[in-house]
């Protein structure tokens, strides 16, 4: 049994998740602290360790933060087993990043270059072909939404459907579509007038 539990004391939030009696994970905020993760940055790469197949990104919030291999956005014509960071990242290099992990303790936020924009019914992929529709869903439902994502889907971008698509109709699905593309033209218009480290 996993149990969660959240205490508010002296300004400071505290959150253990358990299993059963054992202490998984450990989270310690100060009141009225704001998450990074899901924001957009534009990075300036600052130095990229082949050893730990990781770079280190300015996001221009403090402490640098880490962009792993698998997380970096590779050219397709790359094979996988070629993919090196040291190939796709170097110093001083401008690069669009995602936040999936706040800092902690002395460690900077973690990063992904594959963005991804939720939307309430869907999540929107912009760098990637793939879809995907939640498992929650009843069967005759997932069928429905696949034919109706065949639809309303751009073939070059990726699109997961989200649980709470159920009973959504083709109009809804396609207006939280365009809103995400536009979105996402917007950080990709920012993007390109901005000077890394910026917020995007």
């Amino acid at each position: 049994d996993k149990a969660m539990l959240i205490t508010e004391q002296d300004g400071r939030v505290r959150i253990a998740v358990l299993e059963g009696r054992e202490l998984m994970e450990h989270y310690v905020t100060r009141v009225g602290a704001r998450s990074m993760v899901g924001n957009v940055y534009l990075g300036r790469v600052q130095n990229v360790l082949p050893g730990m197949e990781a770079a280190f990104v300015d996001i221009g919030r403090g402490r640098n933060a880490v962009l792993y291999a698998g997380e970096v956005a590779f050219d397709e014509e790359v094979e996988e087993s070629d993919r090196r960071i040291e190939q796709a990242l170097k110093p001083g290099q401008s690069v669009l990043v995602q936040v999936t992990k706040d800092p902690l303790g002395g460690k900077g936020a973690r990063l992904t270059a594959q963005i991804s924009l939720p939307g309430r019914f869907l999540v929107y992929v912009p760098e990637g072909g793939v879809y995907g529709i939640s498992r929650r869903l009843p069967d005759a439902e997932r069928r429905r939404l696949r034919d109706v994502l065949k639809k309303i889907r751009p073939s070059e971008v990726g699109v997961i459907v989200r649980t709470a698509a159920e009973a959504a109709t083709e109009e809804d699905l396609a207006a939280d579509l365009d809103r995400l593309k536009k979105t996402w033209d917007s950080i990709k218009r920012k993007s390109r007038r901005a000077k890394a480290p910026a917020t995007i």
